[in-house]
């Protein structure tokens, strides 16, 4: 009976002090799975908005005159009293959005894009002749571009896994505006009472348009993208007409719409 009675009171000594040690001893730290790294993949489609800056890379407004009868424009023109050509650049803000797809071969990097963009970009010049068959004279030229759109293919590297630059080039749409105003109130008739001599010609051009970028994939679906463009929309021309006696006659301001453009944008990718 007494070694019973020592068994258990050794058994519990042992699992009392057993019970103290394990509440001294620190809990077991808890270890988060690992989290596996986000595998950059440019393969899919995309949506975005971007915003930046257009300028006129062409400025040069050329004139071209013709008469009946001496006296008119294109005299005034030859003689020196109108000027053969004027620098007329304009600048503006552009915004708007996008929408593309990508595929993804390896380090390559292939796409269709298109955008469509709202401009507010003027431009106007004017210009006085004190003597002449016109005394005075002074002539005013004005540029617009309203809005412009692109459809166009991209093809890159990924310089790293986040990290696209690419070139790019294709169809460009726009809203250009071309206008001039003639005043010679000396002349006879005057050609500020002339209806004719004020002209502005607005044309929805087909064009085409290169450029380059860069693109970063900055968290899962999200990336920047910064780029330039230039683009062409073709010659567009504002004629004005004068009407003196029997005869009558045209100045036909001509130029080249050609644009600069720097914008940035950002993307989500589906």
């Amino acid at each position: 009976m007494k070694k019973l009675a020592f068994g258990v009171a050794v058994s519990a000594s042992v699992f009392v002090a057993g019970s103290a040690l394990a509440a001294d001893l620190p809990a077991p730290a808890y270890k988060a799975p690992a989290v596996a790294p986000f595998a950059y993949n440019w393969t899919g489609f995309y949506i975005g908005g971007n915003a930046g800056w257009v300028g006129s890379a062409n400025s040069t407004v050329t004139n071209v005159g013709t008469d009946t009868g001496a006296g008119g424009l294109g005299s005034v023109l030859a003689g020196g009293g109108l000027p053969a050509s004027v620098n007329v650049p304009f600048s503006g803000f552009l915004g708007g959005g996008q929408i593309g797809y990508n595929w993804q071969i390896n380090y390559w990097v292939v796409g269709l894009e298109a955008d469509a963009d709202w401009v507010s970009a003027r431009g106007s010049t004017t210009v006085v002749f004190p003597g002449g068959p016109f005394v005075p004279n002074t002539s005013t030229y004005s540029r617009e571009l309203d809005w412009l759109g692109t459809f166009r293919g991209r093809v890159g590297v990924t310089a790293t896994p986040s990290l696209l630059l690419y070139a790019t080039g294709g169809l460009a749409v726009g809203q250009t505006r071309i206008g001039s105003t003639e005043s010679c109130p000396a002349a006879n008739p005057p050609c500020s009472s002339e209806p004719g001599m004020t002209n502005q010609s607005s044309n929805t051009a087909v064009g085409w348009t290169v450029g380059a970028g860069t693109e970063w994939m900055f968290a899962p679906h999200w990336s920047l993208k910064a780029e330039y463009l230039y683009v062409d929309l073709g010659s567009h021309s504002s004629t004005i007409i004068y009407t003196y006696g029997a005869n009558s006659s045209t100045l036909t301001s001509t130029v080249r719409d050609t644009e600069n453009i720097a914008r940035a944008g950002v993307n989500y990718h589906f």
